[in-house]
């Protein structure tokens, strides 16, 4: 099995030999959602819930996004505590049709030097085994003109039909009929 990175548009094969994948630990206490999707440990089967279990964990984080981007199509959430995931901790996710990411205010640059650096720490975790075809871990720069010069980190499900943005308690999405 071939897993993939995708650094800055590139994709590197991670390894080249057979991968044991390992699961990983079973956690003491209850999952973090959020941690689970940036860290490309949601099952595609989970995906379409995402967004309600997230509110339903995070009730005063993921009521409504902050702001909202076209072209393509992303919403910014602040949340309360920062998080970690990938060797970045901060307070902005990002969701996509089909990503969960860290906005981390780095450059490109050195947010790709950072993951790289923990990845190579990490280097014993059972990475292989959240990476596949469905899976596949990105950072690229922020475009927008709001989040330039921070970049995004965090995974990109691979899967058809199925976007994390069309979830029907997104009211503020669909048009009000004006009377």
């Amino acid at each position: 099995m071939l897993a993939a990175l995708s650094l800055t548009g590139t994709t590197f094969a991670l390894s080249a030999q057979p991968v044991v994948a390992t699961a990983p630990a079973p956690t003491a206490g209850p999952t973090d959602t959020l941690l689970d999707a940036l860290t490309c440990r949601t099952s595609i089967a989970h995906l379409p819930t995402l967004l309600t279990r997230l509110r339903r964990e995070r009730p005063t984080e993921f009521v409504q996004t902050e702001r909202q981007y076209s072209a393509p199509m992303m919403d910014l959430y602040r949340l309360q505590d920062p998080v970690q995931a990938w060797g970045h901790r901060s307070d902005a996710v990002v969701i996509t049709d089909n990503r969960v990411l860290l906005l981390v205010n780095s450059p490109i640059e050195q947010a790709t030097a950072q993951l790289e650096r923990a990845l190579e720490e990490s280097k014993d975790a059972p990475l292989a085994g959240a990476l596949d075809d469905a899976h596949a871990l990105v950072v690229y720069p922020a475009e927008h003109p709001s989040l330039q010069g921070r970049s995004l980190v965090g995974c990109e499900y691979r899967m058809s039909d199925v976007s994390l943005l069309s979830d029907p308690a997104d009211a503020w999405r669909t048009a009000s009929p004006t009377p």
